[in-house]
């Protein structure tokens, strides 16, 4: 999966995001900018918020969206999910076991490798 398919997928699965992406990608390579800025930058953030918040609806919607993107078995794709959104929040995820609880199986195999 390349960067602008992964970034568009983001964005039609959280179309909320949709302003926060476009600031992101408009001064760098538009749709085509990399999906690791892309997620660090505007999908992590949002999940931070979420946990901090205790969104729990929309946290069951992102752990949705990660299960599906890990179960696509694409490189890329679950790099890009490990690194750059798995990792960064799992400080949080330590704190607050009962989200753990809300992840898929591949999410939860590839968080307990971090």
């Amino acid at each position: 999966m390349k960067s602008c398919e992964l970034n568009k997928l983001l964005i039609s699965k959280f179309p909320n995001l949709i302003e926060d992406y476009q600031d992101e990608v408009d001064w760098q390579e538009g749709d085509e900018t990399g999906s690791h800025t892309v997620y660090g930058d505007v999908f992590t953030p949002y999940i931070v918020r979420c946990i901090k918040n205790e969104k729990e609806i929309e946290l069951k919607a992102i752990f949705d969206y990660l299960e599906l993107v890990l179960i696509k078995q694409d490189e890329y794709a679950s790099e890009v999910i490990t690194l750059s959104v798995l990792e960064s929040i799992q400080y949080l995820l330590k704190e607050r076991s009962k989200y753990k609880e809300m992840m898929g199986k591949e999410t939860k195999k590839v968080y307990e490798k971090l």
